[in-house]
Order: structure tokens, then sequence, then C-alpha cells
């Protein structure tokens, strides 16, 4: 009646369930990362494993009351994290979707992931040149997953260089909370070019680069106009 959770079942130690009991007596003993109006987000640690816990504040009563009926961020997180995980997609590690309720009505929420470390993809790049090894590797990257977002429709919302941690290994996506499935093909590529526009808008400082970027973007966005 109070709450509602869904989580790996192999992580539910008694430190575990602890924190869904009750999520923010543990919240300030870890490490702050974001103090927002509207989220709140803390690396702590559970049985020697740290994890990135996201709270959803709410912000007024009536913001309160229109998140009621409503799936909770946390929520979409949750489900577009597997989502990606089933596209083969780097996504931290989905842990905990937990949302306080009273009866079907949702409240405040949390959504706990693996900890990923990393620069995000402007540190990660730096000055370096765009026919560089590490930038075309990040191209690439950035490529198969614009088409994969093309290809099962898609689209991510907030495509700022913060939200993509840029390693040696992969191209992790973060902050999923505006990524939706978006089924007609017009409305689809509106949000998709939006995305796209943002992200170039990454490298606007460099000049040199916009060039290629753009007709990367021109290629992939040609092709997703003329899917069915």
């Amino acid at each position: 009646w109070g709450r509602f959770a869904m989580y790996q079942r192999a992580l539910a130690t008694p430190a575990f369930e602890a924190f869904i009991r009750d999520p923010d007596s543990f919240f300030y003993q870890g490490r702050m990362l974001k103090d927002g109006d509207s989220t709140t987000v803390m690396a702590i640690t559970l049985d020697d494993h740290t994890y990135v816990v996201k709270r959803y504040n709410l912000r007024n009563v009536w913001y309160g009351i229109r998140r009621l009926f409503r799936p909770t961020r946390a929520w979409r997180c949750w489900s577009s994290a597997h989502m990606l995980q089933a596209f083969d997609v780097a996504t931290p590690a989905p842990v905990l979707m937990l949302e306080r309720r009273w009866g079907l009505l949702r409240r405040q929420a949390y959504y706990m992931t693996a900890l990923v470390e990393g620069p995000d993809v402007l540190q990660f790049l730096g000055d370096e040149p765009i026919n560089g090894a590490r930038w075309q590797q990040t191209l690439t990257r950035f490529q198969r997953l614009l088409q994969i977002m093309q290809a099962h429709r898609f689209v991510h919302g907030d495509m700022k260089a913060t939200n993509f941690i840029a390693t040696d290994e992969a191209l992790v996506v973060l902050d999923l909370d505006a990524m939706r499935e978006v089924t007609g093909r017009r409305a689809f590529m509106r949000y998709f070019s939006r995305d796209i526009r943002r992200w170039l808008a990454n490298w606007r400082h460099r000049p040199d680069l916009l060039p290629v970027l753009q007709q990367t973007a021109a290629n992939i966005a040609g092709d997703a106009a003329s899917t069915d």
C-alpha cells in the first residue's frame, strides 16, 4: 500500500531491504552528486557496493498532485534502461526502482543504478581533431546509437554532452528521464531531429568539427526519414 519496488532479487540483502523501507535514512550518508529542485542525486554504499541513487523531489503541492496519476520518472528510467540493454546500448545497470505510494497513487520516487565513472564526451575528446583515434571511435559509437534510436523509434530527450560518459570501452548513456518510444513516423522525426540538433550543439565551440558532424547527422536523419 505504501510503496512499490522493482529490483534485482540477487541484491536483496538486509541492508538493501532496509533502504527500500526508508531510503531517506541512507540518503545523506552518501556523496552528493547533484542537489537540484526536482532531483537529488547521491552515491551511496550498500554491502560494499557503490550505487547512484536519484530521488525525484515533489517541488510543491500542485506538482505532487499532478504526479499522482502518471508513471514516475523513476519508472521511465527503469524501463528505458532495460530497453537499452536489450538493444546492447551501454547504460548504468538498473538496480532498483522505488515509488512511495498511497494505494495506486504515486508520490516520491527513487531510481538506483550501478556507479559508472569516467569523463563526459567533451572531457574525453578534449581538443583532439576529428580524424584522431578517440574521435573516430566515439563518432562511430554515436552513429550506432543514433541508428538504433532510428530503427526502434525512441528518443533520448536531452543529448547534452554531460549525459554521455565516453571511455575506451564504451559510450555510456545517462539521464533516461525523458527517453521514450515514439511510434508515429512524423512525430518520431520531429523529436529525433530535436535530439540530433541538441547533439550537434555540444560542439558549436568547435567549428572545425561541424562539417563532418553535420554530414553524419544528415545521413542518419535521411535514413530515418526514408524508413516506413
